[in-house]
């Protein structure tokens, strides 16, 4: 969920907390009928009231269409890079290659943690053939040279790719999180 997602969120659940509330009070009788029946009316009189309203609604609509939107920065088991081979397409799940990325990136000397993330881009040919963009956000050794372990797991994607994919010139990015001989965090070093 984006950052603003989560923004939106958190307000229109304050507004509903605020409406609970309310209508907790009104049922167990704090106000008079009358006093309610009088503020209510005021309210409905005024502009602030129905831009609040409006503003409510499309806060409402966005977090509805984005509830039952199929867009997601995510992987998904569904998404596929198709891969044309002699006998015909071949398949090749997003999910497969975030694992072999991760595989990959886990087993270069250095690397503490990595977090993978992919998502499908335009190539910059003529054809405009959608490939993999990858995104690796390592946490790296204080002993290593951090040029060294980026040129190695990039060398060692791309020939993995190109040799057993089948994709030519894949998009690689890394970023390097930390630098940290620590034990990696939610993982115990069991001994």
């Amino acid at each position: 969920m984006s950052v603003i997602n989560r923004i939106i969120l958190f307000f229109y659940a304050l507004a509903f907390g605020a409406v609970s509330i309310v209508a907790i009070a009104l049922y167990s009788r704090i106000f008079s009928d009358a006093q309610v029946w009088n503020e209510f009316l005021y309210l409905c009189s005024r502009w602030e009231t129905v831009a609040v309203s409006v503003v409510v609604l499309i806060c409402s609509l966005y977090l509805w269409l984005q509830s039952i939107s199929s867009h997601n920065n995510d992987v998904s088991a569904n998404e596929a890079v198709i891969v044309q081979g002699k006998m015909g397409q071949v398949r090749i799940s997003l999910v497969a290659l975030k694992n072999m990325a991760d595989k990959i990136a886990r087993s270069t000397a250095g690397v503490r943690d990595v977090k993978v993330r992919i998502k499908m881009t335009k190539a910059a040919t003529k054809d405009k053939a959608l490939i993999p963009n990858f995104k690796l956000r390592l946490v790296v050794s204080e002993t290593y040279n951090i040029i060294t372990i980026s040129d190695d797991i990039k060398y060692q994607m791309n020939d993995y790719l190109s040799k057993f994919v089948g994709i030519e010139n894949p998009q690689i990015e890394i970023d390097v999180k930390s630098i940290s001989d620590n034990p990696a965090e939610g993982k115990r070093r069991v001994v």
